[in-house]
């Protein structure tokens, strides 16, 4: 267990490095409850105990820590705070509307749409029957149809 690569603790923790020691212990605690795997709890745990042993532990992974990194940003915090809940109340809406009745609806300006789609001819590409002509355009005779045989 000692070979394997961890993330830094204040990334765990989501701390900057000048976190004090009731920081850092507030923060592990919280995120041990939080935690949804045993893994995980395990990962707060050992970085709690890397940052609160022995100061020269805690030294190298402050100087390892890049400058400056903010893990806990307040802004997007205050935003998820204030729109927690739903901006509707679905149930209220609910319970004011009115049922549907065949009086809201204007069946003939449906059906004018529904047939407008319906009757819509598609749109045709001329460049397209040009390219791929079954007898290409041009002078002289036009080929023979099957009438011309049968009937002369």
């Amino acid at each position: 267990m000692k070979n394997e690569a961890r993330p830094n603790p204040f990334h765990v923790l989501g701390l900057s490095p000048d976190a004090d020691r009731d920081t850092v212990v507030a923060r592990g605690r919280e995120l041990s409850d939080l935690a949804d795997t045993e893994e995980r709890r395990a990962l707060c745990g050992w970085a709690v105990r890397e940052l609160l042993g022995s100061p020269e532990t805690r030294r190298v992974h402050e100087l390892l820590e890049v400058p400056g990194a903010a893990y806990r940003d307040e802004e997007w915090e205050d935003f998820a705070r204030r729109h927690r809940r739903r901006p509707a109340n679905t149930k209220a809406l609910k319970r004011a509307a009115e049922e549907l009745r065949t009086a809201d609806f204007d069946l003939a300006a449906i059906l004018g749409l529904v047939l407008d789609g319906l009757l819509e001819p598609p749109p045709v590409d001329l460049a397209e029957g040009v390219r791929a002509a079954p007898v290409p355009p041009g002078p002289g005779d036009p080929p023979l149809e099957v009438t011309d045989v049968l009937f002369g």
